[in-house]
């Protein structure tokens, strides 16, 4: 039987974090093992004269065709170590990069960054807004947008072009992916409320 210890329980971020260390550590042993695979290949290839050919029916051909196909598995050895340490770096720094951006359910200060989040999200919705209203009543001036924002409509007028409006506009789905995410968020923050602690 196990014993009961009073370790107290890590959060989704802190798993998340230790997950993006131990892929850390295995793509260094495999870069560690890329780097001995390619000296191995090194000392061997170094042995051999450069464009020495196997010579078919001599005594040193079984030895030459055996250095060969060490030579081969050696640098695919290098390859694939070396692939799965790019790997695994690539996954701990999605780990990071999306933990850094994430409020996690668990997280000390969820509720408030929630709240900040939502009204981030009203505030865009709500620049948008006036800024549609403004493009069809032809005052529309793209550069009072924000910088996020003056990127979406610089996108949404390559794809759509300025047929709208001469500044362009921002299509309608913008606004109904915006509330959705509000929405969900506000849903979110509700039950994250509902279950704080009083």
């Amino acid at each position: 039987m196990t014993p009961i210890t009073d370790t107290p329980r890590r959060t989704y971020r802190e798993r998340r974090e230790v997950r993006a260390e131990r892929l850390r550590e295995w793509a260094t042993k495999r870069e560690a093992r890329a780097e001995q695979a390619a000296a191995s290949v090194d000392a061997l290839a170094s042995l051999i004269p450069l464009g020495q050919p196997i010579l078919r029916g001599h005594h040193s051909q079984g030895r030459a065709e055996r250095d060969r196909d060490r030579i081969v598995n050696g640098t695919r050895r290098v390859v694939e170590h070396s692939t799965k340490a790019r790997e695994f770096t690539s996954r701990a720094e999605n780990i990071e990069a999306a933990a850094e951006h994430a409020i996690y359910s668990d997280d000390a200060d969820a509720i408030t960054r929630l709240t900040e989040r939502i009204a981030g999200l009203e505030s865009e919705r709500d620049t948008i807004k006036a800024y549609n209203a403004a493009c069809r009543k032809g005052t529309a001036d793209p550069a009072a947008l924000p910088a996020k924002l003056a990127r979406e409509l610089a996108s949404s007028i390559r794809v759509w072009g300025d047929v709208q409006c001469p500044g362009g506009r921002f299509p309608s789905y913008t606004l109904r992916n915006l509330s959705g995410n509000i929405s969900r968020q506000k849903r979110r923050l509700a039950v994250l409320t509902a279950g704080a602690p009083r």
